[in-house]
């Protein structure tokens, strides 16, 4: 006779289990906010590469969970959020979905994937979403103004130093830019380049390995170095 498997979590066990280890606590209305978003993806995803990620559960844990990781280095005083390369939305939607105080402005050079982050933001009622189309470095001094971001998002759009280069100029001076990168250590020759250009590390944030085994990605902040004279301060 044979033992029954553990059956599989609900994509909504799993979401409220993740968001838990991340110290979140999701109300009946955001979880349903992420079960239409996960039912987008999956839907949009049939006829467009909105993503690399195509199974229920690897949304959720890569996609919602990751994002949902940066939540606890956005700085207390933070109101306006960049996310430079949006993609699918991660990490800027999963945020807006449980931060409707902080307001988000996505680049996406993608004109199909813009469509798509405007129906699931007006899907959702993210009013404070906005989303444009076009390159971060072509809208500098236009639609996207010099030191107006307190925090800068990129999700392995470029190398970790060309990240951080391309949303320097959109920071402002103290303001914070948060990378999703792997297990490993940064390379010291990354952290040189990231020291040169303007930045110092601010903090960092283990994600859990959420398959089991081995170390889960990493979320590391660095800030934005304010002008000689001005007072260092650290959340």
């Amino acid at each position: 006779m044979k033992t029954p498997g553990r059956s599989k979590p609900a994509p909504d066990d799993l979401l409220i289990a993740g968001a838990r280890e991340l110290g979140i606590r999701l109300g009946a209305e955001q979880i349903g906010a992420f079960r239409l978003y996960l039912e987008e993806v999956l839907r949009w995803s049939e006829r467009m590469n909105i993503t690399a990620l195509t199974t229920p559960d690897d949304i959720i844990r890569e996609g919602f969970l990751d994002s949902l990781a940066c939540l606890a280095l956005i700085p207390n005083d933070a109101r306006h959020i960049l996310d430079v390369g949006s993609g699918a939305g991660f990490p800027a939607l999963p945020l807006a979905i449980v931060r409707d105080d902080l307001d988000f402005t996505l680049v996406e050079a993608s004109r199909k994937k813009v469509t798509f982050l405007k129906h699931i933001a007006r899907s959702l009622g993210l009013r404070h979403v906005r989303v444009w189309y076009g390159r971060a470095e072509a809208m500098a001094g236009g639609l996207l103004a010099a030191e107006a971001y307190d925090v800068a998002l990129a999700r392995a759009v470029a190398p970790l130093p060309d990240q951080a280069a391309l949303v320097l100029s959109f920071l402002r001076p103290g303001g914070v830019f948060l990378a999703q990168v792997g297990s490993g250590a940064a390379p010291e020759e990354a952290l040189d380049r990231l020291a040169a250009i303007g930045y110092q590390a601010a903090g960092e944030r283990r994600v859990p390995s959420w398959k089991g085994g081995g170390l889960g990605h990493q979320v590391l902040a660095y800030r934005r170095r304010r002008r000689p004279g001005t007072e260092e301060c650290f959340t």
